[in-house]
């Protein structure tokens, strides 16, 4: 019988505790709205976890970490899709990576994807299945629940005071050209930043450009906003107005709009209500529900004759830099990928977006008119 409940009820570091105390094996599965994560357990010491994060998937990890780039990403995913091998194994036979490099970054890979947990608040939603096993493909590792509460109580406390600073991903920063020191431009991270800040940014479109998970991005940005080297400016805060509209009247009132869209077929516009619905009430089970039902719709309808993913996506137009602040960050990212010769599948697999939304943007950026599409090379497969 599998033990379930919500980080409100039992917050993260006594569910872990629990386990450890109790000497615990099984799985632990931790969901927040689409992201869901695994923690292995053995004798109350965690052995392995995986995430569905694209930003927690070992591509991602080692280009936020800038051991290779997005071609030679590309470059290996092709050669996994013929072979079947793990984009690890490829990258030593490669000579891009060394094997005791891999075996580094896979094993901090899965350390941060528990760490992120901490980040979560009382948002998290958890179920433990006793003495079940994993499927052999999570990465292997071997922690003290000890040493993890400690880390992860540490990150959580730091994320307090770098939210008092950036309260959201919709804040603005720019570098203070006039502070930069030869010191700061020699740290390999610090440079990279201020490559990426010429024009100011949102830290959505940071993040999205480091390939990275949230706390790492925000605290090298904290950092260098304690040394004086960038500004941050207040953008728009409208996840704090949802958070004042927690009524059971309106959530009653948006669940038969968001119904009446969904059975009008318009999925999207569903799909936008329900999540606005969980911003209000994160446990609220019914949203959660028709946001997976309607996903499936979409998905359906995304891929036709004249879109599948191995067309090729080319500009229809010049996009200029001072068009960015009218498209998403996920719309930037995508937008900016585009380059008349990868095909739609190629750019899903080296961005850190979930693979419908994806597919969303480009329909969208279609039907605007920014896009088109070529056809797929004959001798092109279906590499799924």
């Amino acid at each position: 019988m599998a033990l379930s409940g919500d980080f409100a009820t039992m917050p993260l570091p006594d569910l872990l505790q629990w386990l450890a105390y109790s000497q615990k094996t099984g799985i632990l599965i931790l969901s927040k709205n689409e992201i869901v994560k695994e923690i292995y357990f053995q004798s109350g010491k965690i052995v392995a976890s995986s995430s569905n994060d694209p930003r927690e998937y070992f591509g991602q990890f080692l280009l936020s970490y800038g051991k290779l780039s997005e071609e030679q990403l590309l470059t290996a995913f092709s050669r996994q899709a013929q072979t079947g091998v793990k984009i690890g194994r490829i990258l030593v036979d490669e000579g891009i990576l060394e094997e005791q490099e891999v075996q580094k970054f896979l094993r901090i890979k899965a350390e941060e994807t528990i760490y992120d947990l901490f980040l979560w608040g009382e948002k998290g939603e958890f179920k433990f299945f006793n003495d079940a096993t994993g499927e052999g493909n999570a990465v292997p590792i071997e922690m003290e629940v000890t040493s993890i509460l400690m880390e992860g109580t540490r990150r959580s406390d730091e994320w307090e005071r770098i939210r008092k600073v950036f309260p959201n991903s919709s804040v603005i920063v720019k570098v203070s050209a006039d502070n930069l020191t030869k010191e700061v431009l020699d740290d390999p991270v610090f440079n990279r930043v201020v490559q990426i800040l010429e024009s100011p940014r949102r830290i959505a479109d940071v993040c999205l450009a480091f390939h990275s998970n949230d706390f790492a991005v925000y605290k090298t940005l904290f950092d260098l906003y304690s040394f004086g080297l960038i500004e941050a400016h207040m953008g728009e805060e409208a996840e704090q107005k949802e958070e004042k509209k927690a009524r059971d009247e309106e959530i009653r009132l948006l669940s038969n709009q968001a119904l009446k869209e969904y059975n009008s077929g318009e999925f999207e516009k569903s799909i936008q209500i329900f999540k606005y619905i969980l911003a209000i009430d994160p446990n609220h089970a019914f949203s959660k529900m028709m946001i997976k039902k309607a996903h499936e719709e979409i998905k359906e309808t995304l891929i036709s004759s004249d879109f599948t993913i191995e067309h090729v996506p080319y500009l229809k137009r010049t996009v200029t830099p001072l068009d960015e602040f009218n498209f998403t960050p996920q719309e930037n990212y995508i937008l900016s990928r585009i380059n008349g010769f990868n095909s739609v599948q190629s750019i899903i697999r080296i961005s850190p977006i979930q693979e419908l939304q994806a597919l969303m943007i480009f329909k969208k950026l279609a039907k605007d008119g920014l896009i088109g599409f070529l056809p797929p090379s004959p001798a092109t497969g279906t590499q799924r």
